[in-house]
């Protein structure tokens, strides 16, 4: 009878080693899934984080094409309704107004080509970069 409980005490140890073991090892299984799991969600993260830098580069580039043609738009509005007033009073000529509007005219074309032509050439080569 003892050499029976002997053996089943044995048998009983035996089966809670097995489930420790079995349990260690679900336990580590677990901990190396977690760790895969946060080194994906960090280059998820990392990749988010690189397209956000390149939309917003391409944010930038459109900016400054955009003001570019805005400032050559109103280069040209201004120019027009300068050229185009012959109603005013005739103390007022076109020489004096020209005179008047010159720096702002030119300050405009020269803002607008500038931010025009850098807003191309930054697009081009950012998007020549890319493939």
């Amino acid at each position: 009878m003892e050499a029976e409980e002997a053996q089943s005490e044995e048998i009983l140890s035996e089966d809670e080693i097995q489930q420790e073991e079995s349990v260690e090892q679900e336990e580590l299984v677990a901990e190396t899934e977690a760790l895969e799991e946060r080194e994906q969600e960090k280059e998820e993260k990392k990749t988010k984080s690189n397209n956000q830098v390149e939309d917003r580069s391409s944010f930038i580039h459109g900016l400054s094409v955009g003001l570019g043609v805005g400032c050559i738009a109103t280069f040209i509005i201004v120019w027009v309704s300068l050229f185009f007033t012959p109603q005013l009073p005739q103390a007022i000529t076109y020489e004096n107004l020209l005179s008047v509007f010159i720096y702002p005219l030119i300050y405009l074309l020269a803002v607008g080509l500038v931010a025009l032509t850098a807003g191309i050439v930054r697009e081009y080569y950012s998007t020549r970069g890319k493939l």
